[in-house]
């Protein structure tokens, strides 16, 4: 939740911190007792935001989990919003996107077009609480999918860590397409042709580790 409420917030501007930084506390008084010297990040702004975190951590729906999350970073970002002139509607709006999208937090890592530029290669990933789900997808011009499936699973769920490690996205031939990471040391092979039916559609992956 916090990357998905991070990539619809504008530009936020403020003269020397860098990003903010949302402590969770079982109660404000507690901030007295807090080092702030010790804890608070250098040119970041720090907020406080009430949250039972042994009540979210006994959250067996990850559904729950994301919703709490999102009030969480909701709370901490309407407390920063003064010191960083931004209006209390932008969030709100922001809030309410990423309720009617669900909480699914979807985005695109990589994105080219086909030799022939007859179909659209894409990577896209699926951040989930606790992993990243990372699948390659074959669209149409026309916006058709041809087919889409999985490739992997991250349990770190920095998604800087995955545009760090990720970036090769190549066409070999119009119907091969590689994934692979910057020092192709792991390589996604796909190979698909259609067919007359969808059903018929030959498809397949494979993975190389060098």
């Amino acid at each position: 939740m916090v990357s998905f409420y991070s990539r619809l917030l504008p530009k936020l501007h403020a003269k020397e911190d860098k990003g903010i930084q949302i402590y969770c506390i079982e109660s404000l008084e507690l901030k007295k007792q807090i080092d702030t010297f010790e804890h608070n990040i250098f040119n970041y702004f720090s907020v406080y935001v009430e949250a039972d975190i042994e009540a979210f951590l006994s959250l067996t729906s990850e559904s729950e989990k994301k919703k709490r999350t999102l009030e969480i970073v909701h709370e901490g970002m309407k407390k920063a919003a003064q010191g960083f002139n931004c209006e209390l509607h932008v969030l709100e709006n922001i809030y309410n996107r990423i309720k009617q999208a669900d909480y699914e937090n979807t985005f695109l890592l990589l994105k080219k077009s086909s030799p022939n530029k007859k179909y659209i290669c894409n990577i896209k990933c699926h951040h989930e609480v606790s992993s990243i789900d990372v699948y390659v997808e074959i669209k149409k011009r026309n916006g058709t999918v041809v087919n889409s499936e999985k490739l992997f699973s991250l349990e770190n769920t920095d998604e800087q860590d995955l545009f760090s490690d990720y970036g090769i996205l190549e066409w070999k031939l119009n119907h091969k397409v590689e994934f692979a990471d910057k020092d192709y040391k792991m390589v996604y092979r796909l190979t698909f042709l259609e067919k007359d039916k969808p059903e018929n559609l030959v498809w397949k992956i494979e993975r190389n580790l060098f």
